[in-house]
């Protein structure tokens, strides 16, 4: 299941998104701020992918680079103008600096993090190819990846309730 997963985010990012962001160029951006309409969901995602670089190489289940090697892709496709490429990297650098940061371990929950982004990733990404990509100008190896169910993250295990604090000797003069 997981491997499936991973594929199906790689696939996305490698070869939908390129294409969708090249395609997008031409869509017309929200009046007065120069950005493609897509824009939030983007930034979304590039954060994402900064957080799935730094917690798959943290889980083992990528080497790191991959989704390093996934961003310049997509920025490659982009082509953004210096400012916005700016926003990009710092949206990704800062979701991979935050885990970072967060965890030095694979714990349960940097393993739900991870299930519960890649499949934020995936959703986000479907989202983008049918609102900004026409339906007869996908590839039906990509229509079929896009049309796919995406399976919930499994729920983690409850924490244990932490003990309630002793009180504390009551101070006298």
């Amino acid at each position: 299941m997981i491997s499936k997963r991973i594929r199906a985010v790689s696939f996305f990012a490698v070869c939908l998104l390129p294409v969708l962001m090249m395609s997008a160029h031409g869509q017309a951006a929200r009046p007065g701020d120069g950005q493609p309409p897509y824009e939030t969901d983007l930034l979304r995602l590039v954060s994402i992918i900064g957080s799935l670089e730094f917690l798959h190489p943290l889980c083992k289940r990528q080497p790191r680079g991959v989704w390093k090697a996934q961003m310049a892709g997509l920025l490659d496709a982009e082509e953004p103008v210096p400012a916005r490429r700016a926003r990009m990297m710092a949206s990704y650098n800062k979701a991979f600096a935050l885990l970072e940061q967060l965890y030095r371990t694979c714990t349960p929950a940097a393993e739900l993090i991870t299930q519960r982004y890649e499949s934020e990733a995936i959703e986000l990404t479907r989202l983008m190819a049918t609102t900004y990509r026409p339906a007869q100008s996908i590839a039906p190896e990509a229509a079929a990846v896009i049309n796919e169910p995406v399976a919930a993250p499994e729920p983690a295990a409850a924490p244990e309730p932490a003990a309630a604090p002793e009180p504390a000797p009551a101070h006298v003069d």
